[in-house]
């Protein structure tokens, strides 16, 4: 099956080309932003509310916080020119700048990073009692990888791929999490595969009733294959107490990432860096996810450019010893 989706067709392109002026650097400048973030009530939308909060207290800006279905529309309405920054996790921008997946020839640019802000944990949950122990085991079995086309997938795939295990090799069902864990619960799945912040409240639900184990992911070892392929994955822990598991579990994670449209002006990306990174606290006040947030590891990516409005808020961080 070809992996690809048309994010924007000719016509489409024709109409960014025509209407390019409508989000201008000196809209930018003025201080109206356009932020899109995720689903209405999700970490991304209510972590982007108190970030613009912030933001717009201290630059005098107005932005307009919207919420989206994630990480595919959010580069879309950013490549289009319908908003000046979004969330994004750092595996499909990759796919985006690199043309895989669900981007199958079909390359996006225009978009530049401005942070990474925390980390996703891919976590592949399997029933106590099954005798499945490894990435590897799940060969032969029925795998609920998330629905098709999402990053759950792509992440699914991938990691499957460098284990050794195509999708032919498996049965695979393409079900939300909720779909599946009625699966997992009732037999009709050996294993599921989600990706969110740690602890995730879908598979609290879940583990609330059901005892449940994670599968050992690596980008060394046997997953070794995954650095090379995948270089968005960074390493992780699954801590014992997160769900009330047994033990911890290794796994991969994946950055979720505050990118822009890359002809935004150096001033205005500047402007929201400095503001946010010197209003921490507030950040933290406003919502647990700030907590996670420094402009140490927020200039730490593996994927894409840093816009230069970013890279000159953290090059005179580095210049004074902030760091």
């Amino acid at each position: 099956m070809k992996r690809t989706v048309k994010i924007i067709s000719v016509l489409m392109a024709a109409t960014i080309l025509l209407c390019s002026c409508s989000k201008s650097d000196t809209d930018a400048v003025g201080k109206e932003y356009m932020l899109v973030t995720g689903k209405s009530g999700g970490v991304y939308n209510s972590l982007g509310i108190s970030m613009a909060g912030v933001w717009d207290k201290y630059l005098g800006s107005n932005t307009n916080v919207i919420s989206t279905t994630g990480s595919i529309q959010n580069i879309e309405m950013l490549i289009k020119g319908d908003a000046d920054f979004g969330f994004v996790q750092s595996d499909i921008l990759y796919y985006a700048q690199n043309g895989k997946e669900m981007y199958e020839e079909n390359k996006q640019k225009g978009i530049s990073v401005v942070a990474n802000l925390y980390s996703e944990a891919v976590q592949i949950i399997v029933n106590a009692g099954t005798d499945i122990q490894t990435v590897s085991d799940l060969l032969g079995k029925t795998v609920a990888v998330g629905k098709y086309g999402t990053a759950t997938e792509a992440a699914a795939h991938q990691i499957l791929e460098a284990y050794g295990i195509t999708y032919d090799m498996i049965t695979v069902k393409y079900q939300t999490f909720s779909e599946a864990s009625e699966s997992l619960a009732s037999g009709g799945v050996d294993a599921i595969f989600a990706v969110s912040a740690l602890p995730s409240s879908n598979i609290s639900i879940y583990a609330e009733t059901h005892s449940i184990r994670f599968l050992p992911v690596s980008t060394s070892g046997s997953g070794a294959k995954l650095r090379k392929s995948c270089p968005f994955f960074t390493d992780g822990v699954i801590k014992s107490e997160a769900y009330g598991t047994e033990n911890s579990v290794a796994t991969v994670c994946i950055d979720v990432m505050l990118v822009c449209r890359s002809d935004l002006s150096s001033d205005a990306v500047y402007g929201v860096v400095s503001s946010l990174f010197n209003n921490l606290d507030e950040l933290s006040a406003a919502h647990s996810k700030g907590a996670e947030i420094n402009a140490d590891t927020s200039k730490a990516t593996k994927v894409g450019s840093m816009h230069a409005g970013a890279k000159k808020y953290y090059n005179g961080l580095s210049a004074t010893g902030e760091e």
